[in-house]
């Protein structure tokens, strides 16, 4: 449980936070689907590869990442660390994808090697562009909850209304990207965009932790 003062953080400000967090994410799902299928293919089994690795990612970082908050004397201090993990990782998402674009092709892909072993494949390398920033991601939320909680809102409409803006923001960043940024910016711009959006969350996530006299 946080301090009385970290309890006093405005809900508001906080929602922007996660809306922003949960834009993002979308943004980097959409990007990297595409970006993948063009060297995966658009298989069944390719996609699901690629949503598989991005929400066991989600799953691991919340899983692990959560519990590391409640020892945090800042838990938006530690989800300001977060998000420019996750800025710093998706930003060379990019250049790790034509890294495994050459593994991929080099092997000969499923054509060669099989269905069974093209798929583990694709998992591999999909791992190592997704696996960082979204083990990152998985902690975010769990942070951001723990900097809200408070003894009386035995209803939990807070973190109702947190979880509510990060889901609205993920929508946005979904349909954004599909019928918008990708279309104008490109996918690699649309990553990029999306990671100064996510630093400049995790630097006002910081300023709002230093006005409540929390250290970073």
């Amino acid at each position: 449980m946080v301090s009385e003062d970290s309890s006093r953080l405005s809900v508001f400000r906080i929602s922007l936070l996660v809306f922003g967090s949960g834009f993002c994410a979308l943004v980097y799902q959409m990007a990297w689907l595409r970006l993948l299928r063009l060297i995966f293919g658009s298989s069944t089994p390719a996609t699901a590869a690629v949503v598989a690795i991005f929400m066991g990612g989600i799953g691991a970082g919340s899983l692990l990442l959560g519990p590391l908050s409640d020892r945090k004397k800042s838990p938006l201090g530690f989800y300001s660390q977060l998000e420019l993990g996750i800025a710093a990782s998706a930003a060379i998402s990019p250049l790790l994808i034509q890294l495994i674009r050459w593994l991929y092709i080099a092997t000969g892909g499923s054509q060669a090697l099989g269905l069974f072993a093209g798929t583990a494949l694709r998992i591999l390398l999909a791992t190592l562009v997704l696996g960082v920033p979204t083990f990152l991601m998985g902690g975010t939320l769990p942070a951001i909850t723990r900097a809200i909680e408070r003894t009386e809102d035995h209803g939990r409409r807070l973190l109702g209304v947190v979880y509510g803006a990060n889901t609205l923001g993920a929508v946005l960043g979904a349909v954004i990207t599909t019928f918008f940024s990708i279309e104008v910016l490109g996918i690699r711009r649309s990553i990029w965009v999306a990671c100064l959006i996510n630093v400049l969350v995790a630097l006002w996530a910081r300023n709002l932790a230093k006005a409540q006299g929390q250290s970073t």
